[in-house]
């Protein structure tokens, strides 16, 4: 019987009791938004704006709670295994750059008519 006639001082008091209210509905409001940052999303500033804008219907909330929760695509990785083709020089293009070299002083006759032997016995 004591508790009916309790006095009001043992209560809190109603402004405190709503603003608890208040802090926890803005942040129930808010979830969504909450786990989009704590995931780091991809669409963070996107999730807050419809939480913000269309999260008092419930249609919005619910919509950008699962935007939240969803996994963020990976890119794929494309590996292109491709090696460069192997340029063989022909004949005519090792004949051409060796006599540039005897042209250019850069080395002798000699030297020049040895490469020569030597290309065009490879052929």
């Amino acid at each position: 019987m004591i508790l009916f006639f309790q006095s009001q001082n043992d209560l809190p008091d109603q402004d405190t009791v709503l603003g608890i209210m208040v802090v926890a509905g803005i942040c129930l409001y808010f979830v969504p938004s909450i786990i989009a940052l704590i995931r780091m999303k991809k669409n963070l500033v996107a999730i807050i704006a419809l939480n913000f804008f269309l999260g008092w219907s419930v249609v919005g909330w619910v919509i950008s709670l699962v935007w939240s929760l969803s996994s963020d695509a990976k890119p794929a990785r494309i590996v292109v295994n491709q090696q460069a083709p192997k340029v063989k020089e022909d004949h005519i293009d090792k004949l051409t750059k060796l006599k540039k070299l005897l042209d250019g002083g850069a080395i002798t006759q000699e030297e020049f008519d040895q490469q020569k032997k030597a290309i065009l016995k490879s052929k």
